[in-house]
């Protein structure tokens, strides 16, 4: 068997940082995606119920997470898998016949929390991402 040249090891060694720098890539696109899209649920909640102290809250975990502080992925995780489940709740047993517009909402609500917790939870480009900001 032959072993690899000097010349193809540095080869393999720049196509694996190629794609690392891919993945983290990837991974900021989607943490921040997943963290803006937080803030402005956020913002239009603190407009209906005028709460700032709320929106103050989540503007900072939301920063937090594009920072990797890595307690704050798993509540971001745990609290879009909880929402899920409430808004499927709220669509299947509370409300009876519902407008439609609610029903596409709470439907695009489950979605996009069952969407953020697997991103969370298990995409390697949010890991190497996160890996990444925190430990620089």
């Amino acid at each position: 068997m032959e072993s690899l040249t000097h010349r193809e090891k540095e080869q393999a060694f720049i196509d694996f940082e190629n794609r690392q720098k891919k993945r983290v890539v990837l991974g900021k696109m989607i943490v921040m995606l997943i963290a803006s899209l937080n803030v402005m649920l956020a913002i239009m909640s603190a407009i209906a119920n005028f709460n700032l102290f709320a929106l103050i809250i989540q503007i900072a975990l939301s920063l937090a997470l594009f920072f990797g502080v890595t307690w704050v992925r798993y509540l971001f995780a745990v609290g879009a898998a909880l929402g899920s489940m409430l808004n499927l709740y709220l669509l299947m047993v509370v409300i009876s016949e519902p407008p439609v517009w609610i029903i596409i909402f709470l439907i695009s609500n489950i979605v996009f929390n069952i969407a953020s917790c697997i991103l969370l939870f298990a995409n390697k480009c949010v890991s190497e991402f996160l890996y990444a900001q925190k430990n620089g």
